[in-house]
């Protein structure tokens, strides 16, 4: 099973990082760049990635390369799937958290229906 929280700035990601299962299989952070989200994503340096010590955590996203950069940089151990689906399906069996900004939330949402 997988959990879908939607974050759109920085405030918002800080929430739904405090709601993450701490005891889930695997945490996947999709971050795109697309107009809707901002194309800069400088903000990635304002939220605080660094509490996923004991859950192994996914980069995805088109801007994934970028938001591993900034996991990197925060200490936490991380693998890169750009794709989704894919970086989900990556994780070890059991509840999978996904935190996506907009329009990652939004293709996530079209290819589960």
């Amino acid at each position: 099973t997988a959990r879908i929280l939607l974050a759109k700035n920085p405030a918002g990601w800080q929430e739904a990082l405090s709601m993450v299962d701490r005891d889930a299989a695997g945490v996947v952070i999709a971050v795109n760049g697309q107009v809707p989200d901002g194309e800069d994503l400088s903000w990635l340096w304002d939220v605080r990635f660094e509490h996923f010590e004991s859950v192994p955590v996914v980069a995805a996203g088109e801007r994934g390369t970028d938001l591993a950069v900034r996991l990197g940089y925060a200490g936490v151990k991380h693998t890169l799937v750009h794709d989704t689906l894919a970086a989900i399906a990556s994780c070890p069996p059991g509840h999978v958290e996904v935190l996506a900004n907009y329009t990652a939330f939004l293709q996530l949402n079209r290819r589960l229906r």
